[in-house]
């Protein structure tokens, strides 16, 4: 392992102890699985002023004998709530910075899981099927299918509903309510885009040259009015796909693939995103 990337993985780390999944969102909470004990063996879970009437077991001595003020210490439950994280195949999951992006995403989810002690696993869209991923970045090998089929594939957690978080850079274009009726089957759904600029907001206008690996150079021209109608066109299928999201108690999350790190996991600690700081 080189520097960098140790450097990277330690940073993941630290910030993944501190984090755990937004309790609610547009008045729905998702996953049941986590609650406060009285006392007992669970993770301590912080502090809350102690009233008249709350459980003496609860008390902390250490705090009022060293301040004289009343604490109660909280306790979480062990978590029941499963994590499946689904990675979307295709050849464009590995372009540019997007592989970075990904492997980023999936040590962060890890590290959450563990930290929360949800089981947790994860799978590989890969064509029209699906498969359990290996541990390593090995993203599929086929040409995308369509979405709807592919997700009912996806066997449901053992542990029952929970979060399933899907991370892939294409948006639905078909009809969303089939094409992602087996994401809500999983879990409260989280859709995470790792996404370069210039997809989201073009800039690049007049003579072009694309090349990619493998693939014969492309030359053309395009013009202002149809990047206009790309920005609206893509605005208009995200919003499409944030309201699917939301009425099921879910977040749809845009990332910079190219971002640096301390910038990278921002949208997902925003307030609309899935994941917030344990204080403390």
């Amino acid at each position: 392992m080189t520097a960098a990337n140790a450097l990277s993985s330690h940073f993941i780390e630290r910030l993944a102890t501190r984090l755990h999944w937004r309790g609610a969102i547009h008045g729905r909470t998702p996953g049941t699985g986590r609650g406060l004990r009285s006392a007992g063996s669970g993770e301590f879970d912080g502090h809350e002023r102690w009233c008249s009437g709350d459980d003496l077991a609860r008390l902390d001595l250490g705090a009022w004998l060293r301040f004289r003020q009343r604490w109660s210490r909280k306790y979480r439950d062990d978590s029941s709530e499963p994590l499946t994280v689904i990675i979307d195949g295709g050849p464009s999951m590995q372009f540019g910075t997007r592989a970075r992006a990904i492997r980023w995403l999936r040590e962060l989810l890890q590290l959450v899981a563990r930290s929360n002690r949800d089981p947790w696993r994860e799978w590989i869209i890969d064509g029209d099927g699906s498969r359990i991923s290996t541990g390593t970045l090995d993203t599929g090998q086929q040409p995308r299918g369509a979405l709807d089929n592919t997700l009912r594939t996806i066997e449901p957690p053992p542990g029952g509903r929970g979060r399933v978080v899907m991370i892939s850079d294409r948006l639905v274009i078909d009809d969303i309510e089939t094409q992602l009726s087996g994401l809500s089957r999983l879990g409260e759904p989280i859709w995470i885009a790792p996404l370069l600029p210039e997809e989201i907001s073009p800039e690049a206008w007049g003579s072009v040259q694309l090349e990619a690996t493998g693939e014969p150079t492309w030359t053309g021209t395009i013009d202002r009015a149809a990047i206009r109608r790309y920005r609206a066109e893509f605005a208009r299928l995200e919003q499409h796909l944030r309201r699917w999201l939301q009425k099921r108690g879910g977040y749809h999350v845009q990332i910079d693939a190219m971002a640096a790190q301390e910038v990278f996991f921002r949208p997902l600690l925003q307030r609309g995103g899935p994941l917030e700081v344990r204080s403390g």
